[in-house]
């Protein structure tokens, strides 16, 4: 009986030591093969009630033909983009819009509270930026690397009618 609870502390032991080793953490690279030219974001506001958010452009000049773009994570969001190449340059367009939320409707009758939504919770990047800080996703040959990018300038916020 021993011997099996010997052999059982020591398969778990491996398993959770193998599970470690399968760990892998986003490796920041600081050789790119793309240069930065232009970097800039703004805040906009307006169009219907309660609309803003937050544009960041980024353009550069590419020196692989191999590269791809799919990702930027700039203040705490996620943002898909599709970047738009031309020649040996590229432009970088991201996007977050945040509508203002309905207040709820609270009542002593329960049933008077139907059509409230429930809150939802914006998920954490993978990151720790600082406010003019971003981390850009792009792929070479199918595998993917992260470049971050500092010091992005913001201009002023945009106010639509």
């Amino acid at each position: 009986m021993k011997f099996i609870q010997r052999i059982t502390k020591i398969l778990f032991l491996v398993v959770i030591l193998f599970g470690f080793t399968q760990c892998k953490s986003q490796k920041v690279e600081e050789k790119v093969p793309f240069k930065i030219t232009e970097k800039t974001y703004f805040y906009f506001a307006g169009g219907k009630k309660g609309t803003n958010g937050t544009k960041i452009k980024i353009v550069g000049n590419a020196t692989s033909l191999n590269l791809n773009f799919s990702t930027i994570y700039f203040q705490n969001h996620e943002y898909k983009i599709i970047p738009e190449f031309k020649g040996e340059g590229f432009i970088l367009v991201g996007n977050h819009t945040e509508i203002t939320k309905n207040d709820l409707n609270m009542h002593q009758n329960t049933e008077r509270e139907y059509g409230n939504e429930a809150p939802k919770f914006e998920k954490k990047i993978p990151f720790d930026l600082e406010k003019n800080e971003a981390v850009i996703v792009y792929r070479i040959n199918g595998k993917d690397f992260y470049y971050k990018i500092t010091d992005i300038k913001q201009l002023k916020t945009v106010y639509y009618p």
